[in-house]
């Protein structure tokens, strides 16, 4: 009976433009919207690696160019020599901490076209290197980019919504439900397999064609990552099937159903995830940018008016750098700007931790809020499936953080070495020796990546809400089982 049904309906609908024209465009939509998030996804690659290459190309010139320094004789400015701790520590130091994209980021770039992927390294206050993005929560972020969750999210619905908001609806009007009743077809049974083949006429194409472009660009991509991307996309398309069951199994006409369907569509995409936005914004603000980078400027003017008490205070606070024998002066620039840089981060470090809070605030929001509607459902979870979600950027960020501290303290150390053994000034107008001979010595980056949460939770919540909305489509045509209460339909 079912085979019997899904090809008459196959029939019906291979009459119908319609269903080829959105077909076609649904394959189009999602091999232009995998294409668009691996182009991203190309360039950030391309950036991660030149950055990569520049560095070892840094250390392979200045192990080539040892010889040709050694034998200089003409003055030369720190701040222009390679070999110098000081020139390489703020100014001319190649070193890259980067976050190379997922072999799955095509999928939703999510925040990686607005938040840094790259940093180029130099000791100086972190304020200047980790904070060069505003502290705002994701979905103020997400500028809305044409990639394959955008597609999903936004445009798959109407396509379902299109297909199927009409089902039955033949049937009714040309009186043959009652026929088919007669001859022990249920409206529940003749709806569903009509639901089901619609969905799967427009699901099926473009999981298929989107899984083969994914292969195509990332041929090394983890075949669990694409089970679990049709089960969300599915069990989201599950969610708008049922949901359409539910507004048919009210009898209403074809343009009824339509313009529920709009507003449901309308309700959950656009007004449920704006409404999450503004109680994020107004009930959690970040702390004020601008106080931030006023708070910035006058702890800076601050510790320029006192140099000496700052490095005074840098040694107390690292005896071992002071040594039994110091000929540090207390003027020495390279010291000094160290002393400040330390400085500077201490008397910011509330402020940072202000601005922390507030995004892990928001964040812990937005877990608890993505319930409210399935596409906040989706959307957090494909962030989170490709890479792009703002828990793997901070784990990211807590990296450079670290990498910065750890540059710092290599510095800090040497030069206030190299001045204790006078290798800057050797002699009166010479010039410093050379006291940076590898480059191999500087640490370098190395970014660690941590196991991919897989967003189980909102793949079962996807489900459960579909079954929900199905069951109470079901319940409201199983009442449909005589004549009487279909002419009532």
């Amino acid at each position: 009976m079912n085979l019997t049904i899904l090809s008459c309906e196959l029939t019906n609908l291979l009459r119908q433009r319609l269903l080829l024209l959105i077909v076609s465009i649904s394959v189009i939509f999602s091999m232009l919207a995998i294409y668009n998030g691996q182009q991203l996804v190309a360039q950030q690659t391309a950036v991660v690696i030149e950055a990569q290459e520049e560095q070892q190309r840094a250390i392979i010139t200045a192990k080539n160019g040892l010889a040709a320094r050694e034998a200089l004789t003409q003055p030369v400015n720190w701040w222009d020599d390679h070999y110098d701790l000081r020139g390489q520590a703020f100014y001319l130091m190649l070193n890259y901490a980067t976050k190379p994209p997922l072999d799955s980021a095509a999928i939703a770039t999510g925040q990686s076209d607005v938040l840094p992927y790259f940093f180029k390294m130099l000791v100086t206050n972190k304020q200047d290197i980790i904070n060069q993005y505003d502290a705002v929560h994701p979905l103020g972020l997400f500028v809305g980019k044409f990639d394959f969750a955008f597609f999903v999210i936004y445009i798959l619905p109407l396509f379902i919504i299109g297909i199927s908001f009409n089902a039955l609806a033949q049937e009714r009007q040309a009186g043959q439900l009652r026929l088919l009743m007669l001859q022990g077809l249920t409206p529940l049974r003749l709806l569903i397999n009509q639901l089901i083949l619609r969905c799967l006429l427009v699901v099926v194409p473009t999981l298929l064609v989107s899984c083969i472009s994914l292969v195509y660009y990332q041929p090394q991509i983890n075949g669990e990552i694409l089970l679990i991307l049709c089960g969300l996309v599915i069990a989201y398309s599950m969610v708008w099937l049922s949901l359409t069951a539910l507004v048919i199994s009210f009898g209403k006409s074809p343009a009824y159903n339509a313009s529920v369907l709009i507003i449901s569509w309308l309700l959950f995409i656009i007004v449920i995830p704006a409404l999450i936005n503004s109680v994020i914004v107004n009930f959690n603000p970040p702390p004020s940018r601008l106080q931030y980078i006023d708070d910035l400027r006058k702890h800076t003017d601050q510790l320029e008016k006192n140099s000496s008490q700052v490095l005074a205070k840098f040694f107390e606070d690292h005896p071992e750098l002071a040594g039994a024998e110091t000929s540090t002066p207390v003027n020495s620039y390279s010291t000094t700007k160290i002393a400040k840089i330390t400085a500077l981060e201490q008397a910011m470090a509330a402020s940072d931790l202000a601005f922390n809070f507030s995004i892990n605030q928001q964040q812990s929001w937005i877990e608890q809020l993505k319930f409210v509607s399935p596409a906040t459902l989706l959307q957090s979870a494909l962030f989170q499936l490709s890479g792009n979600d703002l828990k793997r950027h901070q784990q990211f960020m807590l990296q450079v953080n670290r990498h910065h501290q750890q540059l710092r303290q290599f510095y800090q150390q040497r030069i206030v070495a190299a001045e204790q053994l006078g290798l800057f000034t050797p002699c009166q107008g010479c010039n410093a020796k050379i006291n940076l001979a590898n480059l191999n010595d500087v640490p370098r980056f190395v970014y660690h990546e941590g196991p991919l949460a897989m967003p189980w939770s909102s793949l079962l919540s996807l489900l459960l809400l579909s079954i929900m909305l199905m069951l109470s489509a079901v319940k409201r045509l199983i009442s449909l089982n005589n004549s009487q209460k279909i002419d009532d339909w």
